[in-house]
């Protein structure tokens, strides 16, 4: 027999629909029901959960995360599940690990392989749900590359995407590619033929560049307004594609590092609810005390500097994020003038949608996956379950079972 649990909620956001009081009836890995706490009733044997002071949230995906704790995606199956671990005290449920481009292809095929391995196994932790690849197709420009290293990047090509699809079992679920570059359109459209989400980044492609890319297939923009060319009243580029295009949906790394609060104003004015979805970015300084460290392994030697809420090159650009989820999920909220319901869904059920996992993921329903959170109005995380399993608390005694 099934354990079923009980969780009595203060408040559930769906996030569609907020219910107050609320109970959660989960049984194994699925929801049971949701509802106002007078409309379940609780079987004598479940396991109860008394969160009457917290919200209920389902749990955060994060679609573009790198590492963390000094380890990055890739690395090796072990520092995978490792990683699987520590991202779920952040709220994160489930990922798409996004490993960083390498010097050559083989590389690169051993770090997808590595990730891909980690899928096969059980982790008590955030569940992979495919892998991002951030490259290597971009753009080499100093005003888009980032702190991406220009011998680690490559030419588009069709044969080389099959080898990575190919290494990762067909786990490939999205692609940041510039759009702009010679045979790029010829990925993209080969992307789609494969169920991969391609995603504009690290390009200096023109606003004319973006919409043929959308023509052919181009669904989403990667962390908006980085790495991409500043925009221009008469050079709209990317940005202003991204902007202006219903067909692209956004990611945005909500750090208040990466992108100004007016910024994200003017992104969420655009874009709106539903085609806006929180990323991290976050790199492997997060979860790191302050510091200076090397980057060695892609970096070149490079020196980078973790300062509280950011990390960058030493005389360069913001080297991804050390931000975890849940404060980006704040931040929003508090920096665009959305509720915290709004903020939950674009770290929940939009990236869902992005990825085709919506049918499991991504929302508090009877059915679905029993993947949430508990948090408080400022969103620190209290539990985290995955698929119906208890994978973090943070205080056995503020959540009396």
């Amino acid at each position: 027999m099934k354990n079923i649990i009980a969780i009595r909620a203060g408040r559930i956001l769906t996030p569609l629909k907020s219910i107050s009081p609320g109970t959660i009836l989960i049984e194994g890995e699925k929801i049971m029901a949701v509802d106002q706490s007078a409309e379940v009733a609780i079987p004598e044997d479940a396991t109860v959960i008394d969160a009457t002071d917290k919200v209920v949230v389902p749990g955060f995906i994060d679609t573009h995360v790198h590492g963390r704790e000094g380890h990055r995606f890739g690395e090796s199956p072990e520092i995978a599940a490792r990683l699987c671990k520590s991202i779920v005290g952040t709220g994160v449920t489930s990922c798409l690990p996004t490993p960083v481009a390498r010097p050559t292809l083989e590389e690169i095929l051993d770090r997808i392989r590595a990730i891909r391995q980690q899928m096969k196994r059980d982790t008590p932790g955030a569940e992979i749900l495919g892998i991002h690849m951030e490259g290597p197709f971009l753009s080499t420009a100093d005003t888009a590359r980032g702190a991406q290293p220009v011998p680690h990047l490559r030419r588009p090509s069709v044969e080389e995407l099959h080898k990575m699809v190919e290494a990762s079992d067909g786990t490939i679920r999205k692609m940041t590619i510039a759009p702009e570059l010679d045979g790029a359109l010829n990925v993209i459209h080969e992307m789609i033929r494969l169920n991969i989400v391609p995603s504009a980044g690290h390009s200096t492609a023109t606003y004319e560049q973006v919409m043929e890319a959308v023509q052919v297939g181009l669904r989403c923009a990667t962390h908006a307004f980085n790495g991409m060319i500043p925009y221009h009243h008469r050079k709209p580029g990317l940005v202003g594609a991204m902007l202006t295009c219903d067909d692209l949906v956004a990611e945005l790394i909500a750090d208040g590092q990466h992108v100004h609060p007016t910024a994200m104003k003017i992104l969420w004015q655009c874009k709106g609810l539903d085609r806006i979805h929180l990323i991290t970015d976050d790199n492997n300084w997060a979860g790191m005390p302050n510091g200076t460290y090397k980057w060695e392994d892609v970096g070149h030697g490079r020196t980078v500097v973790k300062e509280g809420l950011r990390v960058y090159v030493v005389g360069g650009t913001l080297a991804g994020s050390v931000v975890p989820m849940n404060y980006d999920v704040g931040n929003l909220a508090l920096h665009v003038g959305c509720s915290l319901a709004e903020a939950v869904k674009m770290a929940t059920l939009n990236p869902a949608v992005l990825i085709g996992v919506d049918d499991r993921k991504g929302s508090l329903e009877p059915g679905k996956d029993a993947d949430l959170v508990i948090i408080d109005e400022e969103v620190n995380v209290y539990l985290t379950m995955v698929r119906g399993r208890e994978v973090y608390r943070a205080n056995a005694g503020q959540l009396p079972n």
